[in-house]
């Protein structure tokens, strides 16, 4: 039965965040260009259910995993790593512009040169580095559903900048890439 429950929940959490992340954020973006306190709010609810959605299914709380010395740095290191990187991508792009109130410039320098969604990027990283920290099934249900919902919100951002910033943003999207940049290896012929 647990498995069922686990799974139940995942499709109620994907069916929030699909509601929020598509219907609700792109309406704010398409009706008043920003977002509004509600759809603000909502998004913190959508990021506090999946981030509480392993503890809600585990019903005699997490199992202790032991990780080794290399395997905590790693992840130590990712993890960390990963969350003073996004807490930069906020300031360097502004606490209003990163919650979708003002829309005004289109950042294209430092990290956002590199990829479209810093924050984002970073973010996935410290979870990584949390599962590499915490292995075990129920983080990698957790991490799959961090995933779609940074992509899902990450889609409803682009199509407002794309709407606002026009020709601008298809350049800047064309330029660099939504998340990392994949170098295929050149065969030697």
């Amino acid at each position: 039965m647990g498995a069922w429950v686990y799974f139940g929940s995942a499709v109620v959490i994907l069916g929030i965040e699909l509601i929020v992340f598509r219907v609700i954020v792109g309406r704010d973006y398409s009706r008043f260009g920003r977002l509004t306190p509600l759809s603000i709010f909502l998004q913190y609810v959508a990021i506090v259910v999946w981030a509480c959605f392993g503890w809600m299914n585990i019903p005699n709380g997490w199992p202790d995993v032991y990780v080794g010395p290399v395997q905590a740095i790693i992840g130590w290191a990712l993890f960390g790593g990963g969350w003073l990187i996004t807490l930069a991508g906020i300031l360097v792009l502004g606490i209003r512009r990163s919650h979708g109130l003002q829309v005004d410039v289109l950042r294209r320098s430092r990290m956002y040169g590199a990829t479209r969604n810093p924050q984002a990027v970073a973010f996935l990283t410290a979870m990584i580095g949390y599962l590499v920290l915490w292995p075990s099934w129920p983080n990698v249900g957790v991490l799959i559903l961090i995933v779609i919902l940074a992509h899902l919100m990450i889609l409803a951002e682009e199509e407002h900048l794309s709407a606002v910033f026009g020709d601008d943003y298809e350049r800047y999207r064309m330029r660099v890439p939504r998340y990392v940049r994949v170098r295929r290896a050149s065969s030697a012929e």
